[in-house]
């Protein structure tokens, strides 16, 4: 996991970015800085966006180019005991086991038992799954690439509370070209690169919901 609080630096681009292929496993480190590049195909949204997400509220080697939302949040984890205090507060809910079996109505109950968290996600083998509290629930694939083990539920966690609080519309991210990586930072007459992992898919649903009496549509 990233840390308790992430700050999340999200970017309109109107400069190229290199993309630089890693082996899978490079983004492993918790010090890195996860990143997600989003070059949308159809829907409302034209220019690609660029987010970083960082332990480090202000950070100096932004990418150049408007800066459209800049904040930061609490993300917790479900498995961790230290987390215990900080899940009624967190805006993001991590189970970063990556069981294969994990059923969609454990992500409902997460919200229904937190009802101050935004997104919670699960690791469930290869995929992410990710509730909204609009009521959508996304599953996220990594192909191509590494998805970097435990850590990618909260990346993904973290990319979607950001994407929503800036306001972004959800619906492009299911066609969108979605890569995730980790950047390396900008230097004076050098551009950004993105250490490339892999891409995501991204699939979006309304989910049903589940209570202690049952399931209701």
């Amino acid at each position: 996991m990233l840390g308790k609080l992430v700050s999340v630096h999200l970017f309109r681009l109107e400069r190229a970015l290199r993309l630089r292929r890693v082996p899978p496993g490079a983004l492993a480190s918790r010090y890195d800085a996860p990143a997600i590049l989003v070059i949308p195909r159809e829907g409302s949204l034209r220019a690609p966006h660029f987010m970083i997400l960082s332990c480090v509220q202000h950070r100096r080697d932004l990418p150049p180019g408007p800066q459209i939302f800049d904040g930061a949040h609490t993300v917790a984890g479900i498995d961790d005991l230290a987390d215990r205090q900080w899940r009624e507060v967190a805006d993001v809910l991590v189970g970063a086991r990556r069981a294969w079996n994990v059923p969609k109505r454990e992500v409902a109950r997460l919200l229904d038992r937190y009802p101050g968290c935004e997104i919670a996600t699960v690791g469930r083998g290869h995929d992410c799954l990710a509730g909204l509290r609009d009521g959508r629930l996304a599953t996220i694939t990594t192909a191509g690439g590494s998805s970097g083990g435990g850590s990618w539920p909260a990346v993904y966690g973290s990319f979607l509370y950001g994407w929503r609080v800036a306001g972004m519309p959800f619906e492009c991210l299911a066609t969108a070209s979605v890569i995730v990586g980790r950047y390396t930072g900008s230097s004076a007459g050098r551009l950004g690169s993105l250490e490339v992992a892999g891409r995501a898919q991204i699939r979006l649903a309304r989910r049903r919901m589940w209570n202690a009496g049952g399931m209701s549509a």
